[in-house]
């Protein structure tokens, strides 16, 4: 069973926020029935793939093992990609509102955009680990001894095009030293997590609020709103007992096989 992602945008684009809130009837083309829950279910988790789908250049995925979502800066080859962020932000808010789970994780600093909540240089690790160590190696040793010279502004590469954008006002002419390197890394996070992605953002969010007003999702922090859109995760028991490593126990010592018993584990 395949849905047409582009049929979902045009048909309900046209909704107003009001009408979103409504119920939604899915039905499958080729195919009759009634549906009860299951169908509506099933369209969210269908439509979330094709959403999230990294060859459509909305989102990347980002983290050690590739498996966090995130804004792509460059989604703006497609001249309609905000009109599509703000697709994506009303079905995840309508998501929400049907208390539905969506198979789909974001980075931290994602989520805290949805909150409203201000982040922090500690959350570029989920987007980029390398990137982060780059920045923590500035902030732990010295410049000279790094042998690095750096200016408040960053490279990016534009389709094979290089542009460089200031941190601040004339960044590209300003020296990073020991005593402002702080606020140097501070503006690279900010600029990766949040000005890079702005118009994403905006438009994500301008979707999302039509369902979600900001002062009801602003009661949670960042790792319940991840629980509230994905719900808990499944976990492959066998797997973990697999690459569990003890130490002070072995795998056959009792308290062990009582731990996996309890998680619903079969004794070895």
């Amino acid at each position: 069973r395949r849905v047409h992602g582009m049929d979902s945008y045009h048909q309900l684009r046209q909704r107003s926020g009001a009408e979103m809130k409504g119920k939604l009837s899915v039905t499958f083309q080729g195919e009759e029935g009634i549906d009860a829950g299951g169908l509506t279910r099933e369209w969210f988790g269908i439509l979330a793939r094709e959403m999230f789908n990294p060859n459509y250049a909305l989102f990347s995925q980002c983290g050690s093992k590739a498996e966090f979502n995130h804004p792509n800066p460059l989604s703006y080859f497609n001249p309609d990609h905000l009109s599509f962020f703000k697709f994506v932000g009303r079905i995840l808010g309508k998501a929400l509102y049907e208390n539905m789970h969506l198979e789909a994780y974001f980075v931290r600093s994602f989520y805290k955009h949805i909150l409203g909540r201000k982040t922090s240089p500690a959350d570029a690790e989920a987007l980029d680990p390398e990137f982060y160590k780059n920045l923590s190696m500035v902030l732990e040793n010295k410049l000279e001894d790094l042998g690095i010279e750096l200016t408040f502004s960053v490279d990016e590469d534009e389709f094979g095009r290089r542009k460089t954008v200031d941190l601040k006002p004339d960044g590209r002419n300003i020296v990073v030293t020991e005593e402002n390197k702080a606020e140097y890394v501070q503006l690279m996070c900010e600029h990766k997590m949040t000005l890079a992605i702005k118009p994403q953002l905006d438009a994500f969010l301008s979707g999302f609020h039509e369902l979600v007003p900001p002062k009801l999702i602003s009661i949670f922090d960042d790792k319940e709103l991840e629980l509230l859109i994905s719900g808990l995760p499944e976990i492959d028991l066998d797997d973990l007992r697999r690459n569990t490593e003890y130490h002070g126990y072995a795998p056959d010592s009792p308290v062990v096989q009582w731990f996996w018993k309890a998680l619903g584990g079969t004794d070895g």
